[in-house]
């Protein structure tokens, strides 16, 4: 019976059927079952963890130790990966203040986790004496936790930290993994700086890695990002040389990098692509190209685009109207700006501030008051703050239309 109910346990939080699993250990123990071990609780709080239910997860863990059942270094790992994962931060770090005051030493897993998490707010004096505890508490650090440390560098730009942690790694015996190398590449080809990034490019391959989409897409947005466009698709025909399929992600940073570079038939050349490959052209794909035709002004060409995402199955979002009600605004189109914010009103989303006091003056200054005047009404039903300035150009300009009225020209 035991067995059957941890195993009953597991299963279902594996399926994410976390409150099922609850139901059963719960009979368990009812009928005396002697499996209200540790192991199974951990499996819970795991479980409401990654349903992102923190506060059954906290329950679980909670009630753990009323029932004669102490949490071990994995389930106060699991809780606190939890809080981090799900945004409360403070609630995690607390939490590993209290595992340690327990007398429950953290675990090699612990360590990655906090060492993680310090790495992503960049304070690095807290995650290196993390990193050093380690071998001093007898926990043997592995690849993950040089990984976790060398991506936290790369990625607040102290490549040369990650660096000489890299030859550490090495001296310690751990061998770098596909994804050491990755961080790498990454982390300079975003610096701009395309000789390291080949160099590391150089050494994954000769240390017997071969490169990955990950590996070329960063090589690839690190010569756009210099405006090396001849690189760029260089290196984006050799991945495919290379038997590797280009992914969304390589032809989004492609058509940016062109429509940026305003080379915008090749840009499009590039969404064709895409789209032959079979690969989904998504909203964001549809929005590099639509900012750029809305910032050179290109509104004819921007509304075609806009009104070919229906057609192909592609709702645009609120970052999509946005920019089409900017690029109206650009031009002084302020009817076509008001029908795009009708438009998203109709369909439930919510234009930005921005929009709504583009389009406002706009029609003020054309003399529309009775629409620009509906429209700061419209603003504050959406629940957005409007401003005293606002205001006062709908003032100043029913102020000039009454003088026109009164004083008309001769």
């Amino acid at each position: 019976m035991a067995v059957t109910t941890a195993a009953a346990v597991r299963r279902l939080c594996a399926t994410g059927e976390v409150r099922s699993a609850l139901s059963v250990l719960a009979r368990g123990a009812k009928s005396g079952d002697t499996v209200l071990d540790v192991a199974v609780f951990t499996t819970l709080v795991h479980g409401y963890c990654r349903m992102g239910d923190m506060v059954e997860a906290r329950r679980v863990f909670d009630v753990m130790p009323r029932l004669g059942v102490a949490p071990n270094e994995v389930t106060y790992t699991a809780l606190i990966h939890g809080y981090f994962v799900h945004g409360h931060r403070e609630v995690g770090l607390a939490l590993f203040e209290e595992m340690r005051r327990g007398g429950v030493e953290p675990n090699l897993y612990t360590y990655n986790c906090l060492i993680g998490e310090w790495c992503r707010t960049g304070e690095f004096e807290r995650a290196w004496l993390l990193f050093d505890e380690m071998p001093v508490k007898g926990v043997v650090r592995n690849v993950v936790s040089y990984n976790t440390l060398i991506a936290g560098l790369c990625k607040h730009g102290k490549l040369k930290d990650a660096v000489h942690l890299l030859e550490a790694m090495r001296k310690e015996g751990i061998r770098p993994s596909m994804v050491t190398f990755n961080l790498l590449v990454d982390g300079y080809g975003k610096s701009g700086k395309m000789s390291n990034a080949l160099h590391f490019f150089n050494q994954m391959k000769a240390s017997g890695f071969p490169p990955s989409a990950v590996t070329y897409n960063a090589l690839i947005a690190g010569f756009c990002r210099i405006r090396d466009m001849a690189r760029a698709i260089r290196t984006f025909s050799d991945m495919k040389e290379r038997g590797l399929a280009p992914t969304k992600v390589t032809y989004t940073i492609l058509i940016d990098a062109f429509a940026k570079e305003n080379e915008m038939t090749r840009a499009f050349e590039m969404l064709s692509e895409m789209e032959k490959t079979g690969l989904e052209v998504d909203v964001q794909s549809y929005g590099v190209l639509l900012h750029a035709l809305c910032m050179e002004g290109k509104m004819m060409e921007a509304r075609k685009l806009f009104q070919s995402m229906d057609l192909k199955g592609v709702k645009p979002n609120n970052v999509i109207y946005d920019m089409m009600i900017y690029g109206y605004g650009r031009e002084g189109s302020s009817y076509k700006a008001l029908r795009l914010i009708l438009e998203m009103r109709r369909i439930g989303l919510v234009p930005n501030v921005a929009s709504y006091c583009l389009t406002i003056r706009l029609l003020c200054n054309e003399g529309k008051c009775q629409e620009a005047e509906t429209l700061i009404d419209d603003m504050v039903s959406a629940g957005l703050q409007t401003s005293e300035s606002i205001h006062r150009i709908l003032l100043d300009a029913k102020a000039r239309l009454n003088n026109s009225t009164y004083f008309p020209s001769i």
